[in-house]
């Protein structure tokens, strides 16, 4: 029996000492969110769609003004007025509409980055556990021969770590259809990777929620948009002639205007909602951010004791290795808190893209 216990402590020693192998690398292009936007832009059908609109605006707008200049008919003249009120108002929003489009391919390409780094991130933890799983699972095979575990237990732990490895398949597959994904946005291969390049600073939000709300109202597209209807519905009544068009067309012009409003308080209700979410959301953010670095601190704290005891010999190397883990966790969590925090402020601080 002493024979068998000598021989088990030696191989989970060995086991706890042995060190991972270190995977080969290969240098990728770096790639910044500023030149991803730029590709992005470039192959945008939406940006080509709301140029060529425009461009289409233009000319209408061009002809409609001729022909306004030149009508003697009473009638037609109220009807080209209108007509040219709602295609300035159309260019006004398409100009605006490309600002938003632009800003919203920004916001896309760095959630495009922190998905790819995400999963980058998550393989790395799990190459990391992976080394731990093999080196427990070395101890309980030799626990498992020398009978001091059951078949059954050691079983468990053989298929968890055929799980863990299943899920870096997984992982690496997410990683890849993330690369597509950008590539597609981009107008780039789909099969070409990069070494993305996406650093935040973490930054608590700076103003109130009010103040949040009352820009994002203003900034809101659809608000915008019905903003026009009600401007467009009160010129059509300015222009209506009684005598020309009869009371009841007066009266439509009228409800018309009433639901035209009706609708822009609905569409603000929405858009004071949007920007309430987003505003709630990133408080959430910060709760679990403040948290996390608290657990942290904590791990930290038990960092230099940790390792003192495996300089005495008190702790093994797969037993300070597992605590190293659990630190790697916390500062992924961190990382991760940190960039969707960013990706969210910039979004509530450019509301046109919630």
């Amino acid at each position: 029996m002493k024979q068998k216990v000598g021989v088990l402590l030696t191989l989970i020693l060995f086991a706890s000492f042995s060190m991972p192998l270190t995977s080969i690398s290969v240098e990728l292009e770096t790639l910044t969110v500023d030149q991803a936007l730029k590709w992005a832009i470039d192959a945008s059908a939406e940006l080509r769609n709301l140029e060529s609109n425009i461009t289409n605006n233009e000319k209408k707008l061009d002809q409609i003004k001729e022909q306004f200049y030149v009508e003697q008919d009473y009638a037609t003249v109220l009807d080209l007025a209108v007509q040219m009120m709602q295609l300035e108002q159309q260019e006004s929003l398409s100009n605006g509409n490309i600002g938003v489009a632009k800003e919203s391919l920004r916001i896309s390409v760095m959630n495009l980055f922190a998905s790819i780094i995400d999963a980058q991130q998550a393989l790395a933890l799990t190459d990391q556990n992976l080394s731990i799983m093999e080196r427990e699972l070395l101890i309980s095979k030799v626990k498992h021969s020398l009978g001091y575990i059951s078949k059954v237990e050691y079983t468990t732990q053989e298929n968890n770590m055929k799980k863990s490895k299943s899920s870096r398949e997984s992982q690496n597959l997410a990683i890849t259809n993330a690369f597509v994904s950008l590539n597609k946005l981009m107008g780039t291969s789909l099969s070409k990777q990069y070494r993305l390049s996406l650093d935040f600073t973490y930054e608590p939000i700076k103003n109130g929620l009010q103040a949040y709300v009352s820009a994002g109202v203003l900034a809101d597209t659809s608000v915008a948009s019905q903003q026009v209807n009600v401007e467009v519905a009160e010129y059509e009544l300015e222009l209506n002639d009684p005598f020309l068009h009869g009371e009841e067309a007066e009266e439509d012009k009228e409800q018309s205007v009433t639901n035209a409003s009706r609708d822009l308080y609905d569409t603000e209700r929405t858009a004071e909602q949007k920007v309430v979410n987003a505003y709630n959301k990133i408080m959430d953010q910060e709760i679990s951010y403040n948290n996390a670095r608290l657990e942290l601190d904590d791990l930290l704290l038990q960092k230099p004791v940790k390792e003192k005891q495996y300089e005495l010999g008190k702790l093994t190397k797969l037993e300070l290795d597992k605590f190293y883990y659990k630190i790697a966790q916390q500062e992924e969590s961190i990382r991760k808190l940190t960039i969707s925090h960013a990706i969210a402020i910039q979004q509530i601080d450019n509301p046109e893209t919630l």
